[in-house]
């Protein structure tokens, strides 16, 4: 009856160990669950970064077409001011404008109290 009791002992401890075992499957078992869970959540977000990169690089080519219509305006423009230049040189447009201011001054000497006549 002795033999009995240790044997007993001894099929405990396997069973417990056996127990513990499988208590630390079922944890890494969670685990792996969890970190199912997180790699579905990282390929969400790898996913959005995806799109927004997309979106970004559609900018960027959007940028680079107006960057070019704006270098091919002023391009535009220069050669229409130096075609402007050609055939109205500044000395005239000068002279022009100077001629303007006078005409303006002269005009407004007409217009002083002075020179106002008033009829009933």
């Amino acid at each position: 009856m002795a033999g009995r009791p240790l044997d007993r002992d001894i099929l405990l401890e396997r069973l417990e160990r056996k127990l513990a075992q499988k208590e630390k499957e079922l944890e890494e078992m969670k685990k792996m669950v969890i970190d199912d869970d997180r790699i579905a959540e990282i390929k969400g977000e790898i996913a959005s970064l995806r799109n927004e990169f997309k979106r970004v690089l559609e900018l960027e080519a959007k940028v680079v077409e107006l960057s070019k219509t704006v270098e091919s305006l002023m391009s535009e423009i220069l050669y229409l001011k130096a075609e402007l230049r050609k055939d109205y040189p500044i000395d005239k447009i000068e002279r022009s404008e100077e001629s303007k201011e006078v005409q303006g001054e002269e005009g407004e000497e007409e217009c002083t109290e002075d020179n106002l006549i008033i009829c009933d």
